[in-house]
């Protein structure tokens, strides 16, 4: 998929989502709740195959700085080397060298396991025709000759995990986000979806894991929403009180991001990948292209299927061979708090792994279009989404003078009922009007979705078609 921005006479800023679908939408986007219930048993999310990783090593290089054609000895030099490290994954490849090479630089930012270091790429140079070597004279300042220089800096910028194995054995069993988890589902999604944070490659040593993943230069949706300020936590975007402790994101721009959410989220879906996690902290912007991006895989689950077409088959299987996607038993309270469905909240004992990604994702657009939370949490002891659990969000709206469109109100509306059943799905959200930008012709309520699942082409369109 690709996501193209549209500025108009009033700088209003559009979207379209162009997404290709490579078989039957239905397991995907436009299946209700009632559909995936009654597909069969619910079942234990799916293994994540088994990621590829190489053999890595730290070490200093001499390498040519392009702007300037000087040469440097880098130290801390991260690449694919064949050393004879065994790592601690039994399943780590040693394929050799390649062209690319990581200079680790300053640190972005901490993790659960480590730390996230800000890298600057090195490309392996081509290699010099031997007449040229022969022109080339001796250095005496203990550098090496520019034909022995083997790298050259470049202008890209990327990030590297650094996880700490030893750091890793102490929380095992004792953390629900699971870095080798990560890797296999990144490795799974690809690092080819605009909207989706993939990685580029998987370094191991005797101390580390590395995972190098594109940079993103503008930081995360919370910090804009915050003003950038980190000391503000997500109690202050649900104060009971309804204080401006936030940013309000312009409407027009809210729209963007949001579509840009439904496109990566979508593209989960058809790798039948359930984040569990969304929410401001895990939404990077891309400044360069205005581009909103899923990250962080760590507590994710793949979505077990059935293939209903074949009736001599219920067996448990992934998106590539099912047709139908099935309810997955309770994983517990993963994921924040605030972001979670009622019924991940309630511990119920089961739930579908796409709706609770899209009450997160109702959560966000709520964040982004008032500056601050719906509530504290999706249980009952909370006023506000007692409120809004019972139909009454237009009304806590007005009642709290806070201006918010009838499209806005409606869509938001019908992405927080307490009953999943309820809730619209991803290709009815699609197809509302607040994200299509169009207005109400009068006051109206998109209607429940559906109990029986529906197969159609011609609704998917719709879905995605530009107003």
């Amino acid at each position: 998929g690709r996501s193209q921005i549209v500025r108009n006479q009033g700088e209003e800023i559009d979207e379209m989502l162009n997404i290709e679908i490579d078989h039957d939408i239905g397991i995907h986007a436009v299946l209700t709740y009632d559909a995936v219930a009654s597909a069969g048993l619910p079942s234990r999310p799916l293994e994540f195959p088994n990621p590829t990783v190489h053999k890595g090593a730290r070490l200093t290089v001499g390498a040519l700085d392009h702007r300037t054609g000087r040469i440097y000895n880098v130290k801390n030099v991260l690449m694919r080397t064949k050393s004879s490290s065994k790592g601690n994954l039994h399943n780590n490849q040693n394929n050799g060298p390649t062209n690319r090479a990581y200079v680790i630089k300053k640190k972005v930012s901490k993790s659960i396991y480590g730390v996230i270091r800000l890298c600057v790429v090195l490309r392996r140079r081509a290699i010099i025709h031997p007449q040229q070597q022969l022109r080339r004279r001796r250095r005496d300042d203990g550098l090496p000759r520019d034909e022995d220089v083997e790298w050259e800096s470049t202008e890209e910028l990327c990030v590297v995990k650094v996880s700490s194995w030893a750091r890793m054995r102490q929380l095992r069993g004792r953390h629900l986000e699971d870095p080798i988890k990560e890797i296999s589902a990144m490795q799974l999604i690809g690092n080819y979806h605009p909207n989706v944070l993939g990685c580029i490659e998987v370094l191991q040593d005797d101390e580390y894991l590395y995972t190098i993943m594109p940079y993103c230069a503008g930081g995360d949706l919370f910090g804009r929403v915050m003003g950038n300020d980190k000391t503000r936590t997500d109690s202050q975007l649900s104060d009971k009180t309804f204080d401006q402790a936030g940013t309000q994101v312009e409407e027009g721009k809210a729209r963007l991001w949001f579509r840009q959410l439904l496109s990566g989220l979508f593209h989960l879906q058809r790798k039948g990948v359930c984040h569990r996690d969304i929410s401001l902290e895990n939404l990077m912007i891309d400044d360069e292209n205005d581009e909103l991006k899923i990250i962080d895989m760590g507590m994710c689950l793949r979505v077990p299927y059935v293939d209903l077409d074949n009736e001599a088959s219920d067996r448990v299987t992934d998106v590539s061979d099912g047709t139908e996607r099935l309810l997955m038993k309770s994983q517990g309270q993963g994921g924040k708090l605030m972001y979670m469905a009622p019924e991940v909240v309630a511990r119920e004992d089961v739930f579908d792994g796409f709706a609770i990604d899209l009450w997160a994702a109702g959560v966000v657009l709520f964040v982004m279009l008032v500056g601050l939370a719906p509530f504290k949490w999706a249980h009952p002891s909370d006023k506000r989404y007692a409120k809004i659990a019972k139909g009454n969000l237009k009304e806590l709206m007005s009642g709290l003078h806070l201006d918010l469109s009838d499209e806005a109100c409606d869509l938001l509306q019908n992405m927080f009922w307490w009953d999943p059943r309820k809730r619209l799905t991803l290709a009815q959200i699609l197809q509302h009007p607040w994200v299509q930008n169009k207005k109400f012709a009068m006051p109206a309520t998109v209607p429940p979705p559906k109990t029986k699942p529906v197969h159609s082409q011609a609704i998917w369109k719709r879905a995605m078609a530009h107003p």
